[in-house]
């Protein structure tokens, strides 16, 4: 018996995710009428399990826009229909493949998973994914961003995956590539145990690095006295310093955020040939020979969560650590913040006029609102707001897992660039209306 095939047109999964289904099934036997209404039958079966399932191919399709904004491409499925309408095997066909493959393998995975009911068992189905190109991105969780070698990869063909026989690795979990973000970039900088970047610098680059695990040292030219760097603790690196960021920790990795204003030393994680990222990121190989950069470009400070004074955010809702600002770094690059609120704090809508921000959540998980749609986040995750841009945050109350401790706070740590004054933010005209904070636990 020869297959008969049809096809199905479906909404769009979730806000990004544009999808059509094409199906394969046994002949139906019998008058054309009796067999067109039974393979309408099956397009709406198919229709359903597909809106049934959305969820895992947005998902999919959300860790593939976490390193590339660009990611578009078709995808085509064949799954074989079980008893009970769940699914035996999944495979790609390669005809119509165009998407990346670490997108196309993920929704195969997730189609092991699924059930069509209401098809015969045996009967296979062809499930054909469009996925398009994105404009903005405004949430991404670090989770989803590939981790990378210096040096591993080649345009196009980014190696996922940790590298833990390297000395360190990279997350490139802001920049232009995956969220069009223009002024200053963020990266997740992973240091094995007992290991170290070698000693460079950034000509052109002023660089944060915030501790948020393990223990560590930076180390400047020859005659500067080495840096301690527990948890919690923020350097400022001005343009041109020449260090050494090593790992102190013989069993653990050393977990950084590293902050470049303006951006270009992160493009060599991305393309190691990139003329960009290699001239904004060049490695010293005689450190006898280091020199310290003009004094305009600022100067190195080091400060911890527990020096920095806590004052009230604006609205009294949580407070705020001022830990760099132009006054401290004497650098008007970069503010840093870091923000800590109770448990259902919701932020009114404001903007940061001129000044970009990035926020990652430490602990905290909620909602992102801007303009009319809302971004769910989590631990772990960056916001990306460019300047002048309204938003509104609402932090969760408690766990959708009861059986999960809810966390005591939200922390949260806070770059702004133009070395606006910090914490500094508007309420647009007309504001907003907002609702009263929910109680904490």
């Amino acid at each position: 018996m020869s297959p008969a095939a049809g096809r199905a047109a479906i909404p769009t999964i979730g806000s990004v995710v544009v999808a059509s289904v094409a199906f394969a099934i046994l002949a139906f036997a019998g008058p054309a009428p009796a067999r067109a209404n039974e393979e309408q039958k099956a397009a709406q079966v198919i229709e359903r399990a597909l809106q049934k399932h959305g969820a895992d191919v947005h998902r999919c399709f959300e860790r593939s826009l976490a390193d590339r904004l660009d990611t578009a491409g078709k995808v085509e499925i064949e799954v074989e229909v079980g008893p009970a309408g769940r699914v035996t095997a999944a495979k790609l066909l390669p005809r119509g493949q165009s998407a990346p493959s670490v997108l196309s393998a993920c929704v195969q995975k997730a189609a092991t998973g699924w059930t069509v009911e209401g098809i015969e068992p045996g009967a296979k189905v062809v499930l054909p994914f469009s996925f398009q190109p994105q404009m903005s991105q405004f949430v991404v969780r670090a989770e989803d961003v590939s981790e990378r070698v210096l040096g591993s990869a080649s345009p196009g063909k980014a190696k996922p995956g940790p590298k833990r026989d390297a000395p360190f690795t990279v997350k490139v979990l802001a920049d232009e590539t995956n969220m069009r973000v223009q002024g200053i970039s963020l990266t997740q900088l992973n240091i094995g145990p007992a290991s170290r970047v070698a000693m460079h610098r950034h000509p052109r680059s002023a660089k944060v690095l915030y501790l948020l695990k393990g223990h560590a040292r930076l180390l400047g030219p020859a005659g500067v006295a080495p840096v301690k760097l527990d948890e919690g603790a923020v350097a400022f690196v001005p343009a041109g310093y020449p260090h050494v960021i090593e790992n102190m920790g013989r069993q653990s990795t050393a977990v950084f955020l590293q902050a470049f204003v303006p951006p270009g030393p992160e493009r060599v994680y991305r393309d190691s040939t990139d003329a960009r990222g290699r001239a904004d990121f060049e490695v010293i190989r005689d450190s006898a020979t280091a020199k310290l950069p003009d004094e305009g470009n600022g100067h190195v400070v080091v400060v911890t969560a527990t020096e920095a004074a806590a004052v009230p955010t604006p609205g009294g809702k949580g407070t705020i650590k001022v830990l760099l600002d132009p006054k401290a770094t004497g650098s008007e690059a970069v503010t840093v913040n870091l923000l800590e609120f109770p448990l259902g704090t919701e932020v009114p809508r404001h903007d940061h006029g001129r000044s970009i921000e990035i926020l990652y959540t430490v602990v905290g998980e909620g909602k992102l609102s801007v303009g009319r749609e809302e971004y769910p986040f989590g631990n772990d995750s960056v916001l990306y707001l460019p300047a002048g841009q309204p938003h509104a945050i609402k932090f969760i109350t408690e766990k959708a897992d009861k059986t999960e401790k809810p966390p005591e706070k939200i922390v949260a740590v806070q770059f702004l660039t133009s070395g606006r004054a910090a914490g500094a933010v508007r309420t647009p005209s007309p504001a907003a209306p907002t609702k009263p904070a929910a109680k904490t636990r």
